[in-house]
């Protein structure tokens, strides 16, 4: 309560009245001589005493708005970003206010070299020559040697020209190096190419290089072989929860069993071409002994090539005993006759050799 004889700082509140229309609460007004503590104000609706929001202040009816929400709002609409793609057609209602300066294009057209200019450059001051003869320009006292010397430094078609090398075989005017080593260089092509040129233009050189022709060399290729046998062997572990012979060790030496057929087929193919009728034979004697000693698979679709290296070798065994017939030498032919029934148990197609040297027996 405020003490006697202390001025009032507002006015009593009245009652609110109560109906179904808009109301407004009449607060009386103060003194002129005084100053309200609370401001007028309307209510916005019907409050009946019963609505919970006449216990709201109107602080939060009508909240103020934070700092933030002002910069938001003081900002104004959005606008559209820049468009940087090529010539938009609504670019134009936005244009950027950043401009890419234009370039200024140079109207004076370069005719000679930078050092032609700069010389030009300086005689440019001397007046030009009379009438009378007297000097003249000095532009034109140039040698002609010397422009075309600085022409040349700049311009790639005016060049001097190179000494060009000529490309020959160091070791055709070195003697020191021994023939048989030079030749270790080349391929089996140049070599062809070299004897074939010399015998073109010496007909007796071609008798005489026939006469020291030897027998062609299989043992690189027993080598090459027996190594990729290994290989096949050597993919598998040998241990006691490991086989050789199943489908796991099948696909750990598929690559390899794909190099040997490849290397079988190459191999024969090379002398087949060559028509060496008795390499190809001895050949088929030596392989076969590779192909026999291969791994042979439980699955029988894994021994494909294995059945294929045989067949080709029984086919190139009747080419070289057709082909070569008496010229292979009774020797080599009862040679390979002798190892005929082992062959047989391999592959039954080679016992159609027999034939042949049934044949050519009689025959000699």
């Amino acid at each position: 309560m405020a003490q006697q004889g202390t001025p009032r700082t507002r006015a009593p509140l009245g009652e609110l009245p109560i109906g179904t229309g808009h109301a407004t609460v009449s607060v009386t007004s103060p003194p002129p001589t005084q100053t309200a503590a609370t401001p007028q104000r309307s209510v916005l609706g019907p409050r009946p005493i019963h609505s919970p929001s006449a216990n709201i202040p109107d602080s939060i009816l009508t909240p103020t708005l934070s700092p933030e929400e002002m910069v938001i709002r003081q900002r104004g609409r959005r606008r559209r970003t820049v468009i940087w793609s090529p010539d938009h057609a609504d670019r134009a209602m936005f244009p950027s206010p950043m401009k890419t300066p234009t370039k200024n294009v140079s109207t004076m057209m370069l005719r000679s070299s930078p050092r032609k200019r700069s010389l030009m450059q300086e005689f440019s001051d001397v007046p030009p020559s009379t009438s009378g003869g007297g000097y003249s320009s000095p532009s034109k006292r140039v040698p002609q040697s010397s422009s075309r010397m600085w022409m040349g430094d700049f311009l790639p078609s005016t060049s001097t020209k190179k000494v060009r090398l000529e490309e020959t075989a160091m070791n055709r005017v070195n003697e020191d190096i021994p023939l048989d080593i030079i030749l270790k260089g080349y391929s089996r092509e140049q070599l062809i190419g070299i004897i074939g040129s010399m015998v073109a233009k010496n007909g007796q050189l071609e008798g005489a290089v026939r006469r020291e022709l030897p027998l062609p060399d299989i043992t690189p290729l027993d080598a090459e072989l027996g190594r990729i046998r290994k290989n096949i062997f050597g993919c598998v572990p040998n241990q006691k929860f490991f086989s050789r012979t199943d489908g796991h060790g099948f696909l750990r030496a598929a690559t390899h069993l794909a190099t040997f057929k490849q290397t079988v087929h190459g191999q024969a193919q090379n002398l087949y071409a060559s028509r060496h009728w008795d390499a190809l034979l001895d050949y088929v004697l030596m392989a076969w002994t590779h192909v026999r000693e291969t791994p042979v698979y439980d699955n029988a679709k894994h021994n494909a090539t294995r059945r294929y290296c045989f067949k080709l070798l029984a086919h190139h065994a009747s080419s070289a005993l057709k082909h070569g017939a008496v010229g292979l030498g009774t020797e080599r032919i009862a040679r390979f006759q002798q190892k005929l029934p082992c062959m047989v148990a391999d592959w039954e197609e080679i016992g159609e050799c027999s034939k042949c040297i049934d044949y050519i027996m009689k025959g000699s």
